[in-house]
């Protein structure tokens, strides 16, 4: 009579064998300089978004220092840069899962028009950066009267 083995996916063992062929894949990827996880940097998740009359950038900062966070604008280019750093309790403490990044971060958003410079407001709060960009006045949306003929 033929032995067949039941393949249980969701068996301890299979979990295993699934996180050695991701580290298998990174060390794969890494030989042929495709980004891996462990080697992207510190990226903030960002949203742009646009009102009436201004468009808002909002970024994932959790844990960045306000003093490490820098705004600029070039054109209709915002760029968000900083320093995320992850401070361990102590020299000699073994890390045994290392998920947050820590280190240099800088994101280029293109906004799809002009903006006013000298009026852009910037806010800081719960680790979520919210820059409003308001339109120049060519690009705001404006209300046309009808006249009757």
């Amino acid at each position: 009579m033929a032995q067949y083995t039941l393949y249980r996916p969701w068996a301890a063992d299979s979990w295993g064998s699934l996180d050695q062929l991701r580290r298998e894949m990174d060390t794969v990827f890494n030989r042929f300089g495709a980004p891996s996880t462990a080697a992207r940097g510190v990226y903030p998740a960002v949203n742009l978004y646009e009102t009436a009359d201004a468009y808002v950038v909002s970024a994932e900062l959790p844990g960045v220092e306000l003093a490490d966070i820098d705004v600029s604008i070039e054109g209709t280019t915002v760029t968000l840069q900083g320093q995320r750093k992850i401070d361990y309790p102590s020299e000699g403490a073994s890390v045994h899962r290392r998920e947050r990044q820590a280190g240099n971060f800088r994101r280029a958003v293109q906004l799809p028009a002009e903006i006013e410079t000298d009026k852009v407001e910037a806010a800081y709060r719960n680790g979520v950066l919210m820059v409003r960009l308001p339109k120049s006045p060519e690009h705001q949306p404006r209300q046309i009267t009808v006249q009757a003929s």
